[in-house]
């Protein structure tokens, strides 16, 4: 399978070096793009934490489910007490 990739290359792909005069601009046009790649995942690690934070505080229906589960369980309590009671 690897044989066969490299008949297909053209001659031109096999190894390409880049002119000398313009290495110092590629050079900083990398470390250019490197700060700015940087920047923006420190900007995205910043959100995705701000995410999380907010993930794990209690919205408005873990409360009222919390309230309920509570509510519903004086029920059964309430509801085995007056059978008790009864007997």
């Amino acid at each position: 399978m690897m044989g066969v990739l490299l008949l297909v290359l053209p001659g031109g792909l096999w190894a390409q070096n880049p002119p000398e005069e313009n290495t110092q601009e590629i050079v900083a046009l990398l470390r250019e793009q490197n700060s700015k790649l940087s920047g923006e995942i420190r900007r995205i690690h910043r959100e995705i934490a701000a995410l999380r934070a907010d993930l794990d505080k209690p919205d408005v229906n873990d409360i009222f489910g919390g309230i309920g589960y509570i509510l519903g369980l004086c029920g059964v309590a309430a509801l085995v007490a007056t059978r008790r009671k009864k007997a």
